[in-house]
This record gives C-alpha cells, structure tokens and sequence, in this order.
C-alpha cells in the first residue's frame, strides 16, 4: 500500500512535469568520516554503492524507486540522463567525476546537488539529500571561501527548512550527544522535533563502562521521533569488501549478544530497523501533508492545462492546412483587436489580462477618456486666454496694425496678431493626444499578437512589424489632417456661431457717466472678442479632432488591418 501510494505520486509528478515539495530525508551531520561510514551501512539495498567512500563538496540527492518487477537493480545521474549504470562501482566513480567537474580538483563547495536515482526491488521510495559536512576552517590549498562555516550552514539551512522534509541527525556515541552541533541546528530548524530522527553510531566503539542505552531510550535529549542505533561496518571491513548483507548479520547478533543492549526494545536497534522507521515514518508524513500535496497538484494541473488550452490543437501537416491555421489565426487578431477598440466582449479573452482590467479603463474606453481630456482646461468657463495678455500689450497691437484707419474702430489685424499664437498653440497638445493613442493602440496589438501566436514565436516579430507599420501609417495621415484643422482655423477666421453674433454689440465698454478712456474701451472689445472666439474655437476643435483621429487613426486601422492580413 505505502509502495504503491509513492508510485503513483511519483508517476503523476513525471505526467505533469512539475516539482513538488513532496517528503525527503535530509542526511545531516558535522563529521564526514561518520557519514560515510553510516552510509555504507544504512540499508540493504546501499550495498548496490560498493566501496563508495566520499568526501562530499556538493550535495547528493538520492532518490530511491521501488518496482516490482525482480531485476537487476539500476541507476541514472541526471547530469548524464543517456547512461544507464548497472555496476555500482562505477556509480562511485561517476560521483567522484561530477564532483570534480562541479567544484574542481580543489573542492570548493557548491549548492548544486548530484541527482542520482536508483531503481531496484529491494529499496523503499525514499528521497536522501546527503548534505557535505558543516565546515569551521577551509581546506588548505583548496578552493573553499574563508566564510566557508556561514556557506555550508546556509546550504544544510535551505534543506531543512521546509516543514515537509524529515532530518536525519547522525552522531556517534562516542561523544556527548549534548555538544553536537547538528543536533543543536536540527533543534532550532524543528523546535517541536517531529520530523527529526536521531541516529547513534560507532556503538561498538564506545569505552568499557559506557553505553548508549539512555541516549537510544530518548532520556537524555529527547525527541519525538526518538533514536535509532547502528553498528557501522570498520574501515578495516570496508577495505576488506566485507559484504554489507554479512555486516548486517553481524549487527545483529552483536546487539543480540550484548548485555548492555539485550534489554532494549529491538525497534531502536540496527539498520534494518532504521529502514523500516524511515519507511514508516516517511508513509505517516505524507499522509500528514497530502491535503497539501493534492492542493498542489491540483494547480499544477490547472496551469498545464491553461497552457494546453494555450498551444491549442496539433499542428497540420498539409500546405493547405497550415495556410487555413495562418488565415485563422490572423482573424482571431484582427477581431480581438477589434473586439477591444470597440469594447465588445471576447469570450477567446484574446485581448488584455483580467489584472489589467481591474486597475483601468481599456480599448476604446481609454481612447474616449484621452479624447475627453484634450483641451479640457482650455473649456473651462473661467479660463481667458487673453489672461496672458497684459493692457499695453493688447494697446500695441492696436498701435501695430492701426494703419491710416480712423482712430477708435478694432482693427482685424490687431485680432489675428492676438488669436493666431494661442490657435497655434493648440497644435502640440493634439499631436501629444495623438501619439498617446498611437502607442496605446501599438501596445494593445503586440499585447494581442504574442497571445495569439504564442506557438510561433518565428513569425510573430515579422507579423508585429507588419501591424506596427500599418498603425504608423494612419498615424501619420491622422497627423496631417489634424494639423490642417488647426491650420485652417488659424487662417481662415470664420464663425456662424449664434452667441457670437449675438452679443457682439455687447462686447463694446458702456459708458457711465464718469469719462472713460478710449484706449480702454478698445482694449476690453479686442479682449472680449478674443476670448468669446477662442471659447467657440475650442468647443469645435474638441468635437472635430477626436473624430479625425478616431477614423483616420482608429477606425482605418482596423479596416486596413483586416483587409490587408485577411
């Protein structure tokens, strides 16, 4: 049951091509020698490692497959995917050479792990990360930095954070397990200690008089996982090639046979029971998180198949089929473009992000909202745009254009020298107007075109210029025809406007009876009349040049698009 659960996560992980943050073990000590001694003795099925003694500068990410089938047991480096290893000896070797070739002949210390997976019928599903030891002092001529303690900290700290991976904390019985630092860490990184298991070694070793037992018995620094304890093999029998299925045969008779361990519960005693509370403990965890897992796989999906939905159906092979999937996918532009220019809804959404659409308005409703914005201040009823003109000024350009006609009538002339700067002035914000609308529409079709031909990236650049030309084309015609508005207005002074026509025997300064300067009454007439044909002038530009832009521009744009891809 625990076999086949891991299986089929572990299928659906491949199916997927996703990384979760599924269970693994965490192999976490200060002293090398301790580590490759206990590894070459953990379980059973590491035998396949042969005499592999390590002097680990990178990581080793285990990864350990149970099947079914009884066959020769064997391993892949995912560094090197296309070797397929049956002879574990050179599994040793393939790991001293990507050692080397990650860190170098000086052993500098990297965090990049080895991957290596083993398929075998005598394993259990299990993830082992073997992290290098946590160095105080850097090698002597070797490549490792002098903050090498804070670099490998950091590097066992990354691992063992995640609440979902299980630390294996190694220390030899020889020594008071109260000073071990990696059990302090484990501590610190796991205060409530429930994925934290102890693993005593070199319990053969221990002096006369002294023993393990309370350690094991969890009374001196307890647990909740508890202590296992293992009889590793020699150096002497790893040299020897004792085979680890008779060293474990020695294991236990030893502590069989042993009085100081004879009465202590065989559950904490030996490999082979490490192995089976790793297993066991592994299947409990996971079933602690698979609410979470399943939430995670379940997004997973859900992007995959967001994606799927994306790169839409198989490709044709047909020359007649691909020029129908071009034509087709040149139509889903052409009216997703349009569809967002004239605010209709797109059920494809082949147009901007839902986030986009939250913070403001879009498409047309964006054009209207800068076409509403043009002139707006120069609309206001208490904006005079002869505000800028002092008295004298407007006396000058009496004094100017007068001429040789009869002192006491506005000249004309006096009017145009006053009106034509401020129509002119009006040029520069129509053009900014305009080219904020160019580039909106320029940025709403790339938007478009890299979700549309998101499957051929080789065609959109070519197919993005094509549309970015057609734009830039009916800028430059809008442009023109704008600027010949502004200019007529600017040339030719002409109002049937009813108000003006109106008033304008009101404009002249009515007398009281005090005696009044001529000179002020032509300013105020010159002034009053500036100002009442400036308010008509704006009021028609405000209609008239949004509806150049919006059909030069916005709606030729659209029809060329159309009709010039289609």
């Amino acid at each position: 049951m625990k076999s086949g659960l891991w299986d089929n996560m572990r299928k659906m992980i491949v199916v997927f091509k996703i990384t979760l943050n599924c269970q693994e073990y965490v192999l976490w000590e200060c002293r090398v020698q301790e580590r490759v001694v206990y590894w070459k003795t953990f379980v059973d099925w590491i035998s396949y490692l042969g005499v592999m003694v390590l002097q680990l500068v990178d990581p080793l990410e285990l990864r350990l497959v149970h099947i079914q089938e009884r066959l020769q047991p064997w391993a892949i480096f995912k560094e090197v995917p296309e070797k397929k290893f049956t002879d574990f000896t050179k599994v040793r070797e393939e790991i001293d050479r990507l050692t080397d070739a990650k860190a170098g002949q000086k052993k500098n210390i990297l965090p990049d792990p080895i991957e290596l997976t083993i398929w075998s019928p005598d394993c259990p599903d299990l993830t082992i990360i073997d992290l290098p030891g946590i160095t105080l002092i850097p090698l002597r001529d070797s490549d490792q930095p002098h903050n090498i303690e804070e670099i490998t900290l950091n590097m066992c700290k990354r691992y063992c954070e995640d609440e979902r991976t299980i630390i294996l904390c190694v220390m030899p019985a020889s020594q008071d397990i109260t000073t071990q630092r990696s059990l302090k860490l484990a501590r610190q990184l796991d205060p409530d200690g429930i994925r934290t298991i102890g693993v005593i070694t070199k319990i053969d070793i221990m002096g006369e008089g002294s023993d393990a037992s309370k350690v094991l018995l969890n009374e001196e620094v307890k647990l909740r996982l508890g202590y296992i304890g293992v009889k590793n093999r020699s150096q002497q029998d790893i040299i020897n090639k004792v085979p680890v299925q008779k060293a474990l045969r020695q294991e236990e008779d030893y502590f069989a046979n042993d009085p100081r361990y004879a009465g202590i519960p065989q559950d904490i005693l030996g490999t082979r029971a490490l192995t089976e509370k790793l297993t066991t403990v592994l299947y409990q965890h996971i079933r602690k998180c698979l609410p979470d897992i399943i939430k995670e796989i379940d997004t997973k999906a859900d992007e995959c198949e967001d994606k799927l939905k994306l790169l839409g159906t198989e490709l044709p092979r047909d020359q007649k089929d691909k020029v129908q999937l071009v034509f087709n996918l040149l139509q889903d532009y052409t009216d997703g473009f349009k569809n967002t220019m004239d605010g209709k809804y797109d059920k494809n959404e082949a147009t901007i992000t839902d986030e986009e659409k939250k913070i403001e308005l879009t498409g047309g409703a964006k054009i209207k909202q800068m076409f509403n914005e043009l002139y707006q201040e120069y609309a206001d009823e208490k904006y005079h745009v002869t505000d800028c003109y002092l008295d004298k000024d407007i006396e000058l350009a009496d004094q100017l254009h007068q001429g040789d006609s009869i002192p006491g009538f506005p000249s004309f002339d006096s009017f145009l020298y006053l009106i034509v700067p401020q129509v002119q002035a009006l040029i520069r914000p129509a053009q900014d107007v305009l080219d904020q609308i160019f580039q909106y529409m320029d940025e709403i079709s790339q938007q478009i075109l890299r979700k549309v031909f998101t499957r051929f990236p080789s065609v959109l650049d070519e197919i993005s210029e094509m549309s970015r030309k057609v734009i830039e084309s009916q800028r430059a015609k809008a442009e023109q025809v704008v600027i010949n508005q502004i200019d007529a207005e600017m040339n030719y002074i002409y109002t049937n406007d009813e108000e003006y026509l109106t008033t304008k025997a009101d404009l002249v300064f009515k007398q009281n009876t005090k005696t009044v300067d001529p000179k002020k009454i032509l300013v105020r007439e010159l002034r009053n009349r500036v100002d009442l044909y400036y308010k008509i002038l704006i009021r028609n530009l405000r209609d008239s040049i949004p509806k150049y832009i919006g059909y030069y521009l916005v709606k030729q744009t659209l029809d060329k698009m159309q009709m010039g891809f289609i």
